[in-house]
């Protein structure tokens, strides 16, 4: 069995506790290279802190590349908050934890910005922008973008219209048998789309009330784990991370694997595996990336909605072809080719002069 792998390249990791509730404030930054290091704030049950700091190392190094392969224009962080086993979030408890949140951010003094991930959202985004800057993904109503979901689901969508291009020869999605596994806000967006474009669906979540939406759809309704292994056209992860293990990957019958999950795979060496069977994996952080292009451009680069939302989908598609291009040219495996083009404007941003900063200059000027 393979271990998950942790980076450990990160410019700072903090763990400490919240003043106010003690429970651990996790904050990581990978990268500020290409400027601050922007992640989600994930609160959510861990079965133990340990896991929690794996989940805030694994997510802020794939923001670091996600960001750049996209250019953003930003880096790379994640924070978490884990909450012991049984604890009920009360709105007393969330308003301390993200105050907590709030102040250890402040701290950084801009090297990490927040936005909404699992067990927050845009109003939470509004309540730490309240008390710092350093929050994005907040609701239209205090001037953000909206949360990240809308620009995720219309990124992902994009991206799954990309692969299918390019790994089947499909002018559209029409008629193509896609299965969508997490019908959360994200998957629930792209089941509606993917059904008025002529696709025929394979639905499945494990919340078993989420059936309502498959027979809404006339789409096929299972269990999670027969929808991993179904024989389906693409396959779409929309939950938590680690779903394609080496197990997994051995009896998948999918074609293309496209989907808005963090770390579809347990362990990057994976992709060789899916590649040996002639499964196109889109990474992740190119398919889901969606959500952090379009906040980024209206809350930090100040573009307007409709263009922000064009850029963001133009941008996801040509970085899906050139992936999976490559693949299909032998030049590696999606996931290495995904580093890659993230790589390259990491290392270019490296080798240009550092700009002197104010005491530099003041020094200078005598």
């Amino acid at each position: 069995m393979h271990a998950i792998q942790i980076p450990t390249d990160h410019e700072h990791v903090q763990v400490k506790p919240g003043r106010r509730t003690g429970l651990p404030v996790m904050i990581g930054i990978h990268s500020t290279t290409l400027g601050p290091a922007i992640g989600g704030l994930r609160i959510k049950h861990y079965d133990t802190p340990s896991e929690g700091l794996a989940d805030c190392l694994r997510l802020s190094h794939a923001m670091t590349y996600k960001a750049a392969a996209i250019d953003n224009g930003t880096g790379g962080g994640k924070s978490v908050v884990p909450l012991p086993a049984g604890a009920s979030v009360t709105r007393a408890l969330k308003e301390a934890i993200l105050l907590d949140v709030a102040e250890q951010i402040h701290d950084l003094q801009g090297a990490y910005m927040a936005g909404p991930d699992v067990g927050t959202g845009p109003e939470d985004m509004d309540f730490i922008f309240r008390r710092t800057p350093w929050a994005g993904g907040r609701s239209k109503a205090a001037g953000g973008a909206g949360g990240t979901t809308e620009g995720t689901f219309a990124g992902l969508e994009s991206a799954i219209e990309a692969a299918a291009e390019v790994a089947l020869g499909a002018s559209s999605v029409s008629g193509l048998r896609i299965a969508i596994v997490g019908l959360g806000g994200i998957g629930t967006l792209l089941a509606r789309a993917l059904k008025a474009k002529g696709a025929s669906l394979l639905l499945a979540d494990i919340d078993p009330a989420r059936e309502a939406l498959a027979r809404e759809l006339g789409a096929t309704w299972c269990a999670p784990h027969d929808a991993m292994l179904a024989e389906c056209d693409v396959l779409a992860p929309c939950a938590l991370g680690g779903v394609v293990t080496p197990e997994v990957a051995g009896q998948l019958r999918c074609r293309v694997i496209c989907g808005a999950a963090n770390n579809i795979l347990s362990h990057d060496a994976v992709a060789a595996q899916l590649r040996a069977r002639g499964i196109d994996y889109v990474p992740d952080f190119i398919a889901n990336a969606g959500g952090l292009k379009y906040a980024s451009a209206v809350e930090v680069h100040r573009q307007a909605p409709a263009e922000a939302m064009r850029g963001t989908c133009r941008g996801i598609a040509e970085n899906v072809r050139t992936v999976l291009r490559g693949c299909w040219d032998g030049a590696g495996t999606s996931v290495e080719l995904a580093l890659a083009l993230g790589q390259r404007r990491l290392d270019a941003a490296l080798a240009r002069p550092a700009r002197p900063g104010p005491a530099q200059m003041q020094a200078a000027r005598g």
